[in-house]
């Protein structure tokens, strides 16, 4: 159909700044759409162009016309200039003798859903083009809904169930793979910055403060993204600097909740353009007082306060259109002096401990377009440590200092264009180290574990000339030597040996239009094996019961069926997806007695489910999002010595999971917008806890924000979270009753301002 299309610049004549494009290869309509959104310009221009070839897309710091000229590159269209206005026409009437242009229309950029970039498969692409269950959350929709860490933003991803329990500790689920041991079961990465747990699948806690989006990629994602990516891999992206502008922003804000004490939160961002369209610095920073709400059985009130410190800093260096380096330092900072977010039914705890958690990282991420691919090094430096001196059990008393080094390297080459070949070649290099010195109940004991892991990896997607039809083939080689060691009183323990594992992903996708596909895919992941503790083997032998002295690795395969759609005039998203895993030798503990516990490896656990996700932008200033989840997570067989038995649901999974989301605007007098935002989440009880105890409760979370905004860059809110004040416990309960709450109904304001 004849598209009319253009764009307009003021002012031609005058040096055209630089701006960070994000434009992945796709139909020309749709990339000029985007270069529009991306540029801040409006579109209006002549020309069929459904008949054109695709544009292979635009990534970089350049200028408009750079950006122009990249995109129309072999489509058979070019821009041309005249009386400030550009046209977009057909090479073949841009000489002087065509015939006068048709009338233009120009247009105002829209903004509609269709446009969404992701970086899922390590390169820049349109989400409906992506074969996989993925979920994107943008920094603007995690602000406007009042999310404060990473953990809000999973609990309403379909597919993901997520707990936050408080002291810097997060657990991720993703399609009902949970494991409370061994490295991450699931990826985790806050730009290109990996996390591993090494030999506990724990996160740190991410604040949601000028975040650029949040990715969910479900299903394994062992091929680009190694191991420990089972379930699926969480990246978290942070706002780069700007180049061409200054810009800042401050929050402040209060907080109290019911039956415990009074917070409060301050946070900035200063984005500096240090040389103007070249080198740019972004500045964040953010301190929070989360109040206390467990009491102690003996009196004590609000014993688990938390303080959490962040800071960022982003440099950007664009040494010109086709090189770009990032340089980032990321630390943050938990104190809690009580523990916690676990409780009794009655909100109160006689187990708590002093708990202090310190995270940094440090990385540099150089990227260059080279004529028909992208090549990109990062290197990473990261370090968890670790505090706690408290209690573990009403009777037993726990010393621990745990540190966990991450240094990363990874290369990769990339195509990029619009021919029926799209490839990724890359290399991965990680070492990880950890140490841990504790004592529990005054008896001494240490561990350390150190792993070298080396891959290559490649995925390839094929679509013929015409074909609705595309293929995607990825394979891994992942290696990991490994070097543990465990000491006790009386026993000790090592684990010294090499790992090696390949790691498939295979994927056929069916495109019925530019706007819909549906695909079928099988992938595999995998996890090292690990050691078992000395502490444990000694509290074993003492009790009669048998434990390895080391575990294998877990492994898994699974299938999926999907399809992805943007209907509505791009306004509506949807994506659906059932999917098949069958996990082998997944490890679990075996309870020793009430202060230790073991590690074996079980026969594994079968998972099935569906999920469903919405997005609905039916007008400017209304915005809906849905999804569904149902999950089962079940062991395959018995487990002996533990209280697992065949058809038991796998640790921390609930069986259904349902979030949703409602933001609305509208003008108020002259120049002032009112905003509402509402969430939803519910997941049902989970069956199985930690070792041994009573399942948890099924949890119904729900917040409002409401908010009055002005385009001079200041606002206020005022919100309440947990509204129906759900005390149930959140995951399975110990042989004590604790287990992971929901903070207390909690109301709080505050006030933003950005210049």
């Amino acid at each position: 159909m004849p598209l009319l299309l253009g764009l307009c610049l003021s002012a031609w004549a005058a040096p055209s700044p630089r701006i960070a494009f994000r434009i992945p290869a796709q139909p020309l309509d749709e990339a000029l759409l985007g270069f529009s959104q991306q540029s801040g310009l409006p579109l209006a221009a002549v020309g069929d162009l459904d008949r054109a070839r695709r544009s292979p897309g635009v990534s970089g710091v350049m200028t408009v016309e750079a950006a122009l000229e990249r995109l129309l590159e072999g489509s058979g269209y070019a821009f041309s200039v005249e009386s400030g206005v550009i046209t977009v026409s057909p090479r073949t009437t841009a000489s002087t003798d065509r015939p006068a242009p048709q009338p233009v229309a120009l247009v105002a950029p829209t903004r509609t859903l269709a446009p969404l970039v992701v970086s899922a498969r390590k390169r820049d692409e349109r989400w409906v083009d992506v074969p996989m269950g993925l979920s994107v959350h943008d920094g603007e929709r995690i602000e406007t809904l009042g999310l404060q860490n990473v953990t809000d933003v999973l609990r309403l991803t379909p597919g993901v169930a997520a707990i936050d329990s408080g002291a810097a500790f997060t657990q991720v689920q993703i399609r009902g793979i949970s494991s409370s041991l061994g490295g991450n079961d699931n990826g985790y990465y806050l730009d290109d910055i990996p996390f591993t747990g090494v030999t506990v699948p724990w996160h740190p806690d991410t604040r949601a403060f000028d975040l650029d989006r949040v990715e969910v990629l479900k299903g394994p994602q062992g091929t680009l993204f190694g191991e420990g990516s089972m379930g699926g891999t969480v990246r978290i992206m942070t706002r780069a600097p700007e180049l061409d502008r200054f810009s800042a922003a401050v929050q402040a804000g209060v907080s109290s909740t019911e039956g415990g004490g009074e917070g409060g939160m301050g946070k900035a961002m200063a984005n500096l353009p240090l040389v103007t369209d070249r080198l740019g610095l972004r500045l964040v920073a953010t301190r929070e007082t989360l109040a206390g709400w467990v009491d102690t059985p003996e009196g004590g009130r609000d014993v688990n306060p938390q303080r959490v410190s962040t800071r960022r800093a982003r440099l950007r260096w664009s040494a010109s259109d086709t090189w770009m380096t990032d340089f980032s330092h990321i630390s943050s900072t938990t104190v809690a002096e009580g523990g916690g977010y676990a409780a009794t039914d009655a909100r109160q705890s006689g187990i708590y401990q002093d708990t202090r958690s310190r995270w940094r990282a440090d990385s540099i991420s150089s990227s260059l377009e080279l004529p028909a691919s992208h090549l990109l090094l990062a290197l990473s430096d990261a370090r968890l440590e670790y505090l706690m001196d408290g209690m573990i059990t009403p009777t037993s008393t726990l010393l621990a200092n745990l540190r966990i080094d991450v240094d990363s390297l990874e290369l990769r080459w990339s195509s990029r264009g619009a021919g029926p070949w799209e490839w990724i070649l890359g290399y991965s290099h990680r070492k990880a180290r950890r140490r841990d010195a504790l004592e529990v109940d005054g008896e001494p004991g240490a561990s350390s574990q150190s792993n070298r892991a080396d891959a290559v990896f490649g995925e390839a997607t094929l679509t013929p000339a015409g074909s609705p039809w595309s293929v995607t083939a990825g394979l891994r080689y992942f290696t990991d030597e490994v070097d543990g060691q465990a000491l006790a009183l009386t026993r000790d323990t090592r684990l010294r040996t090499t790992f090696q594992r390949f790691t498939p992903r295979l994927s056929v996708t069916r495109r019925f239009s530019d706007q819909r596909i549906a695909y079928a895919s099988v992938a595999g992941g995998f996890r090292s094996g690990q050691l078992q503790p000395a502490d444990s083997l000694t509290a074993a032998l003492a009790a009669g019961i048998t434990l390895p002295a080391t575990l294998p690795p877990d492994s898994l395969i699974s299938y999926e069926l999907g399809i992805k759609q943007i209907t509505a005039g791009g306004r509506l998203l949807v994506q659906g997806a059932a999917f098949h895993t069958r996990w082998h030798d997944l490890p679990v503990r075996v309870p020793i007695n009430g202060s230790y516990n073991g590690l074996i490896n079980s026969r594994g656990a079968i998972v099935q489910g569906v999920e469903l996700g919405l997005s609905y932008a039916p007008a400017a200033q209304l915005r809906l999002e849905l999804g569904a989840t149902w999950v089962d997570a079940y062991y395959a067989a018995d487990v002996p010595g533990t209280p697992l038995r065949r058809g038991t649901q796998v640790y921390n999974v609930p069986r259904t999971s349902l979030a949703g989301t409602a933001t609305y605007a509208w003008p108020v007098g002259r120049d002032l917008n009112l905003t509402a935002a509402s969430r939803a989440s519910y997941h049902s009880r989970r069956q199985t806890g930690l070792v041994e105890g009573v399942e948890g409760d099924a949890i119904m979370d729900v917040g409002l924000r409401l908010g009055l905004e002005s385009p001079h860059g200041w606002s206020g809110y005022l919100y309440g979270d947990n509204l129906l004040d759900e005390a149930g416990a959140v995951d399975g309960r110990t042989p004590y009753g604790n287990a992971t709450r929901l903070r207390p109904r909690t109301y709080g304001m505050e006030f933003h301002y950005r210049f």
